[in-house]
């Protein structure tokens, strides 16, 4: 990987509030703090381009019990937005379960890389 692919090209984005399960959104928020030099936003928008990228069905994450869920405000891409909104619509996952699902899988895949 050269070190320009480290960066993203500007995209047109959409701040939208989302319920995280609050173990997941502490995660994500501990890597922001703690590993990456990004927001919490650019993390998720990440685990989503991850899950699309392996143009794979994107499979229901079912939050586990005595998970509290918390309501935040992140911005999204827009054409991650747009992309997630197509699979809501055809698959009938709520947007919320789905960007948790996106963030569950991230988190699996990657765990040892952090």
């Amino acid at each position: 990987m050269k070190a320009i692919d480290r960066l993203y090209r500007k995209d047109e984005t959409i701040t939208r509030s989302v319920h995280f399960d609050q173990n997941l959104y502490s995660k994500v928020q501990s890597l922001s703090e703690n590993i990456f030099d990004a927001s919490v936003s650019k993390i998720i928008n990440v685990c989503i381009e991850n899950t699309l990228l392996k143009k794979k069905p994107v499979t229901f994450y079912k939050k586990p019990n005595n998970t509290d869920s918390i309501y935040r405000s992140i911005v999204l891409k827009k054409t991650f937005y747009t992309e997630l909104i197509k699979i809501k619509d055809q698959t009938g996952i709520s947007f919320s379960r789905l960007i948790n699902g996106c963030i569950k899988e991230f988190l699996d895949d990657y765990k040892n890389n952090f």
